[in-house]
């Protein structure tokens, strides 16, 4: 797709009934209306969000203090453990209060619980937790959710010591503070799921415009297609003219970086990621000036040197704002797990499979001569090599044919894909379907060779075409599965897929490992790009 192409298709979607544009930056007609409707319609999306967030804390926060009083009264039952164990701590930690008057009624407390939540939700808006988005900070959220609690209890103790009003108890301060934040978080995890699960289905998604095609430019999209839950839609992105003009897998070029105006206008877009190379420093402030102008949210992407995005770490020190650089590795304990995690599933999968994996094994050796299992050549941790074991799906003259198919490679980059390669044998059009091809290798990574997940290990071949930065990939152990395989497998670009990995590899976290196995199970009864 060239640049030619791009401006006629934009034009295309312009010719609504008598569209007129007043300048480059300006638009009149049709095309403006639709815009400001939509900025209107999000913006009051927006405040009916908070209100409702305001409203359901407030609802949790007086559920939570119910439950913390009905907590409380457990410990009121006669002659119950819990009781015993109250009597207890008071006796031998409280010598001096000799005198206790039961638990007051619930009514009692109705001060102290509006106090609360009047405290709380003027907590959480200082902090800011109102101006998060609902989906992809649910860390973040339980995080301030956690703080702003501990501050609320802070408080109500400081309150208590200075003016020791009377019928309170004390342990109730402790229920309430761990139920509360207990239930906020769940809450907030069930309505992270639900709008997830409604920007997935297409409902309320941000229309997002990429301005940069550089690797800065392509990292930025494929963190952002990888969280599918922030509710982000990628229209497309802009060309910076740092390389050969030409799409990006799945994602089109709609431009250059001149045409940001006009894409902006005909394309509805809602906000604006400008990631450029710093050596297009004027093209950068020329962007965020023209979004200012039509007034369309942007974010601006610094170019650190081709740094991890995700290693980039933030401070102020007296309002100077200062980057610094986390450093990218497995801690121990994370090894530890994924490890114990390997070799558990990989036993349990060869094991409880053993029947069925060898019906497949006479089934490779009787539909075709050749040896029953395949071992190739491959690349792994820092770029290592390994033997790799597969369930054989192809005749066993398949490296001497490949020449003479290369012509018809329907993959881009060094790997050779094709999805009706005449090599494949019947039973190994279904085992290659089915992914059970790859069950020998949970021998590999019983062997340590390979983890559950990773990225795939190439063969030497294809890593001789690889440059400086596809080379991250064997940052890590190399995978059975992996991000790129659960996001679409081979209907993915190379180029995709590479920072696909690089994703899971600079963003590793026990819930991504953990998130990535869970995926692979309907990804391989999907069948997505499996052939």
């Amino acid at each position: 797709m060239n640049i030619d192409t791009s401006r006629t298709e934009l034009s295309r979607t312009q010719n609504a009934p008598q569209p007129t544009f007043s300048g480059a930056t300006g638009a009149t007609g049709p095309i403006t209306k639709a815009i400001s409707r939509r900025r209107t319609h999000r913006q009051q999306w927006r405040i009916f969000e908070c209100i409702a967030m305001l409203i359901l804390d407030a609802w949790l926060t007086h559920v939570s203090f119910q439950l913390a009083y009905s907590l409380r009264a457990a410990f009121e039952e006669p002659h119950s453990f819990l009781s015993n164990v109250l009597f207890g701590v008071r006796s031998t930690l409280l010598i001096n209060d000799t005198v206790y008057y039961g638990l007051p009624k619930v009514d009692t407390y109705v001060g102290l619980e509006i106090a609360i939540i009047l405290g709380l939700l003027s907590i959480f808006t200082i902090r800011g937790l109102y101006r998060l988005r609902l989906t992809g900070t649910w860390f973040r959220q339980t995080q301030i959710i956690i703080g702003s609690a501990t501050v609320g209890l802070a408080c109500l103790i400081t309150y208590y010591f200075a003016f020791q009003p009377p019928a309170t108890s004390r342990l109730m301060f402790i229920f309430a503070w761990l139920v509360t934040i207990l239930v906020l978080v769940i809450g907030r995890l069930l309505v992270s799921a639900g709008m997830s699960m409604l920007y997935r289905m297409g409902l309320g998604e941000t229309r997002l415009l990429v301005v940069g095609s550089g690797r800065l430019g392509k990292m930025v999209m494929q963190h952002i297609v990888a969280s599918p839950n922030l509710g982000y839609s990628i229209v497309g992105f802009l060309h910076d003219m740092t390389e050969p003009p030409s799409d990006f897998g799945r994602f089109k070029m709609l431009g250059t970086i001149d045409d940001i105006g006009m894409v902006i206008r005909s394309m509805q877009i809602d906000e604006v990621i400008i990631a450029l190379p710093s050596n297009l420093h004027q093209q950068a402030v020329r962007s965020v000036k023209l979004c200012e102008r039509l007034g369309t949210s942007f974010k601006l992407i610094p170019d650190l040197y081709e740094l991890s995005l995700s290693r980039i770490d933030m401070e102020a020190i007296e309002g100077i704002p200062l980057i610094g650089i986390r450093q990218a590795s497995l801690n121990t304990a994370q090894r530890f797990v994924t490890r114990l995690v390997d070799l558990i599933g990989s036993a349990f999968v060869l094991l409880v499979g053993s029947p069925i994996w060898l019906c497949v094994a006479l089934a490779v050796k009787i539909s075709s001569p050749g040896p029953i299992i395949f071992k190739q050549e491959r690349v792994g941790l820092n770029e290592k090599h390994f033997n790799m074991y597969k369930f054989r799906s192809m005749y066993r003259d398949a490296e001497q044919r490949k020449a003479a198919l290369i012509a018809q490679n329907e993959a881009a980059g060094p790997l050779f894909k094709m999805k009706f390669d005449p090599r494949i044998t019947p039973i190994g059009r279904f085992i290659r379907k089915t992914s059970i091809d790859e069950i020998p290798q949970f021998f590999n990574v019983l062997r340590g060779e390979m983890s559950l997940v990773g990225a795939r290990p190439p063969v030497p071949a294809e890593v001789a075409m690889y440059e400086d930065w596809q080379k991250g990939r064997f940052a890590m152990k190399p995978g059975l599965t992996g991000l790129w395989q659960v996001r679409g497998r081979s209907n993915l670009s190379f180029d995709e897929g590479v920072l696909m990995d690089l994703y899971y590899i600079e963003n590793f976290s026990l819930r991504l490992y953990f998130q990535i196995l869970l995926s692979t199970i309907p990804a391989v009864l999907l069948r997505r790009g499996a052939y």
